[in-house]
């Protein structure tokens, strides 16, 4: 896939909601506010999005101005848990009637079962909401089989956040004092063993930390992209690993691994990196390119930035989603609309999620309103990124990548054997 108040509904749709079977709430879900309405509106997302989406303040402005209806905000451990919502929603039950989801290619498992709703056909999302307000990449990135099964809330990047006074220290700066960005991966490594330092046996600065934790996939993927120009083999479907771009950078991810340079960190710890790039001990932290501000409350905004990974400028990187999805047996699918138009694509959400956690809005206007100039060292990743291939077996896919990788990675394991160890785990999945 390229780059990154609704309307009452029609009467059909209105019987078609009522008809679906009616669910308590969740147990353990709590209310974000005082809103003691008739109507309950149950929104599920992973706590990072609860906080760093800020639905509860969401919640809390839509029961304001709603006094009539109660939101409710429940939070499910990871992305892989989504999965088992369509238990419920195929008997025609659902505990959710708004899901967050963390990449639109998560949907992908419900379309096929006619689960969820097309915003666009079903419940007229852009009747009343011009959908040139959005940022172009990420209203594509939403769409499936060409249909808005999603609507984005945030989009993140795959980039490398640095720590600039490090990089001075390094003389890793141009004639203006300004951080170098490397050109390949070679460069990269060259940069990390500058950037590393060790006093009486201990890594006191590591050089660079990637994610190689649960999140792989972005990494992986934006570094093919960026260094391929592609994601895809031949068919234009199967993610393609041998090619001599990905034989390359493997190699020097090897290297550097080895030499101690890279961190493995992320591989028994998803969160490691980003706590210790935070905590002042890492120089380039390779994931979202969204944690040097958040990076920039405890360091100091002078003292952090972004820039792309290897290649990006010219290709892209890969670009992802942050949207959300409704159950087709939602009672509340209008109500569930309106909170997405009036908050979650409002100016509170998209511009606190932007200017306090780095995530990026998807709604053009807002840009003007970041309060951190760096985020032009992106502007080309951004404009050419793409996004995840749509598959069935999206989670098999991180699931057996992340597996592959690390035990190369760790063991030394030839580029050879792991290249193709990759390529047939992508021949076996469900596409």
């Amino acid at each position: 896939m390229k780059r990154f108040f609704c309307a009452l509904l029609a009467s059909a749709l209105v019987l078609s909601l009522t008809s679906c079977g009616k669910t308590e709430p969740a147990a353990g879900s709590q209310p974000a506010g005082s809103g003691s309405g008739s109507k309950v509106l149950r929104v599920g997302g992973e706590s990072w999005q609860v906080t760093k989406i800020f639905l509860e303040d969401a919640a809390k402005a839509f029961m304001k101005d709603h006094p009539d209806v109660k939101v409710e905000i429940q939070t499910y451990a990871d992305p892989t848990v989504v999965s088992n919502y369509s238990i419920n929603w195929m008997k025609g039950e659902t505990p959710v009637d708004l899901v967050m989801i963390d990449g639109a290619s998560f949907a992908e498992q419900f379309i096929g079962k006619d689960l969820i709703y097309d915003f666009d056909k079903d419940l007229n999302f852009f009747s009343n909401f011009d959908k040139s307000k959005f940022v172009p990449s990420a209203i594509e990135m939403s769409r499936l089989h060409d249909k808005q099964y999603v609507i984005p809330v945030i989009s993140e990047i795959t980039a490398i956040n640095i720590n600039t006074k490090m990089f001075k220290e390094a003389g890793l700066v141009d004639k203006e004092g300004k951080p170098l960005a490397p050109k390949d991966w070679e460069e990269f490594y060259e940069f990390a063993k500058k950037l590393h330092k060790v006093k009486d046996g201990k890594v006191v600065q590591q050089g660079a930390t990637i994610q190689w934790g649960k999140d792989i996939h972005g990494t992986v993927l934006g570094v093919l992209q960026a260094s391929h120009k592609t994601l895809y083999q031949d068919d234009g479907i199967s993610v393609g690993f041998d090619n001599p771009e990905f034989r390359k950078i493997l190699s020097i991810w090897q290297k550097g691994v080895k030499e101690g340079v890279f961190s493995q960190e992320t591989f028994a710890d998803y969160d490691s990196g980003r706590n210790s790039y935070k905590a002042g001990k890492v120089a380039m932290l390779v994931e979202s390119g969204s944690r040097w501000i958040e990076a920039g409350q405890t360091l100091g905004k002078d003292n952090v930035s972004v820039l792309p990974i290897p290649g990006a400028d010219q290709n892209g990187s890969v670009g992802y989603v942050n949207g959300v999805i409704v159950p087709k047996c939602s009672p509340n699918a209008e109500l569930a609309v309106q909170f997405i138009q009036e908050q979650l694509l409002g100016e509170h959400v998209q511009t606190s999620t932007l200017n306090q956690y780095g995530k990026l809005p998807v709604i053009n206007e807002y840009y003007a309103m970041a309060e951190a100039p760096d985020w032009k060292n992106l502007k080309n990743s951004i404009d050419k990124s793409v996004t995840y291939p749509v598959y069935k077996d999206l989670a098999k896919f991180i699931k057996d990548l992340q597996s592959i990788l690390q035990n190369s990675l760790s063991k030394g394991t030839s580029v050879d054997t792991t290249v193709q160890q990759l390529q047939d785990m992508v021949k076996s999945l469900n596409k």
